[in-house]
Order: structure tokens, then sequence, then C-alpha cells
């Protein structure tokens, strides 16, 4: 059950992850007209969506704690 349940999340995290790293990539000084591969960042465009994917994989994995 634990590894379908972060599955599940990783998949479902993966939208708001490409939103954080357009939003980071743009606030850290990226251009979002230049096709210039000179000025790519690969920390907002590659990190921080596979950290946000991770750590929802990571919360998907924790099981429950039972309530007495």
């Amino acid at each position: 059950m634990g590894i379908l349940r972060a599955v599940v999340f990783g998949s479902v995290a993966i939208f708001p992850a490409l939103v954080f790293g357009l939003v980071s990539y743009l606030l850290f000084g990226g251009q979002a007209e230049s096709t210039n591969w000179e000025t790519w960042m690969y920390g907002p465009c590659y990190g921080i969506p596979f950290a946000t994917i991770a750590i929802a994989f990571i919360i998907g994995l924790k099981d429950d704690v039972g309530v007495e």
C-alpha cells in the first residue's frame, strides 16, 4: 500500500513541480523568451522539480500513525 501511495503522490506532484520550477527560473533571472543555451539554469529547471517530486514520494512512503 505504501509504495502505491508514494507513486500516486509523486505522479500528482508533477504539475506543481513544473510550476515551481518555472517560477523559480523566472525569479532567479531567467529569460522567458531566450532560446540561448548559455543562459540555461540547471538548478531551477531540474533540481527544484525533481526535489518536489522526491519529497512527495517520500511523504507517500511514510506509514500512517494509528489512532487509539
